[in-house]
């Protein structure tokens, strides 16, 4: 789901002052008027998989705990006289025919769009045909059913503060692309985003996607950051995801939840994404009972029914690590599997 980080953010340590004041270093506090999704939000938190795989049918996806499925890809097939053309990952060929099923169990079924397999050089071609991109994903969703567009942007370095010469200015291009869609969708459909964290972090080319929060947060339901792949983000735990010890970082999900960036977003639209098995990630895969009972057990009990829940790259039946994620993780949410 997501290319290993060509730049390594700086480091910031920041002091929780108990659970909810901090020592926010100096960061102008942004704002946005930006709960009112929150508050049409279903019952939290969300537990979301991701659907990349003909490894096992999507099928069997009916009948377990899942809340989301988000099926990935849909990327660019061509731009034609400013007509924006997409296409469907082949791997999604069987599991289109599944999205009503999937429905009929309770699901919402999104359709992600990118993912690190999407060249810079065909965004370059979209980049000037944003109002095209966001018609042509809408067609897709109305097409299929879809309850939602995902948006897993991975061109690391067209977020730079100054991008090369070859790209563009990947957080205006995501800015107006959320804001385009909505505006097609309407209120009913999903809209997410996957951010890395250190696009979440102002010592990394400022922080680029706190500004796309700042400028489109209104029209986000939720954002999953990808607490893998880049190193120096997902570990040690305590300070780098769950972010409830003394060196926090600010990019942690209490750092993002609680404004330690200086922006102001809710721990209801903030989700941790993790591999679901070891070669789903680089590096950053943990087993299924640590992210039980040292991720979602204190999240759990720091944020209660505010938290904004889990998402998993990426499903299937095959392993151990699947199985428990697919039967046993969700138990963590209701503290079924948590221990005091």
């Amino acid at each position: 789901m997501t290319l290993v980080i060509k730049s390594a953010g700086i480091r910031l340590a920041l002091a929780l002052v108990g659970l909810g004041s901090v020592v926010a270093l100096g960061y102008v506090l942004l704002t946005h008027s930006g709960d009112a999704r929150v508050q049409a939000a279903p019952e939290l938190p969300r537990y979301v998989i991701y659907y990349n795989s003909d490894a096992s049918p999507a099928s069997a996806l009916v009948g377990l705990p899942y809340t989301h499925i988000v099926l990935s890809f849909v990327t660019l097939r061509s731009v034609t006289d400013g007509d924006v053309i997409l296409q469907l990952s082949p791997k999604l060929d069987h599991a289109l025919d599944q999205i009503a099923a999937l429905k009929a169990d309770g699901k919402k079924v999104l359709i992600s769009f990118g993912g690190g397999a999407m060249p810079g050089a065909d965004y370059v071609k979209m980049v000037d045909h944003v109002d095209a991109l966001a018609d042509a994903l809408v067609n897709v969703v109305t097409e299929h059913g879809f309850d939602g567009v995902d948006i897993d942007f991975e061109i690391s370095e067209a977020l730079h503060v100054t991008p090369p010469d070859d790209l563009f200015d990947g957080k205006t291009f995501l800015i107006d692309l959320t804001l385009a869609l909505r505006k097609r969708m309407g209120e009913g459909p999903l809209l997410t985003h996957a951010p890395q964290p250190p696009y979440l972090d102002p010592d990394w080319h400022a922080g680029p996607y706190l500004e796309v929060l700042k400028q489109a947060g209104d029209a986000i339901d939720w954002i999953a950051v990808q607490y893998y792949n880049n190193p120096g983000y997902d570990a040690p735990l305590p300070d780098d995801i769950v972010g409830l010890a003394e060196d926090t970082h600010i990019t942690s999900y209490t750092g993002i939840a609680t404004g330690l960036a200086g922006f102001s977003w809710s721990p209801e639209k903030t989700l941790v994404a993790l591999p679901v098995y070891h070669a789903d990630a680089a590096n950053g895969h943990l087993p299924p009972g640590q992210v039980m009972s040292e991720i979602v057990c204190p999240l759990v009990a720091r944020f209660g029914d505010k938290f904004g829940g889990l998402a998993g790259w990426q499903f299937s039946t095959l392993t151990p690590d699947h199985q428990a994620w697919n039967q046993d993780v969700a138990g963590a949410f209701t503290g079924d599997n948590c221990t005091n």
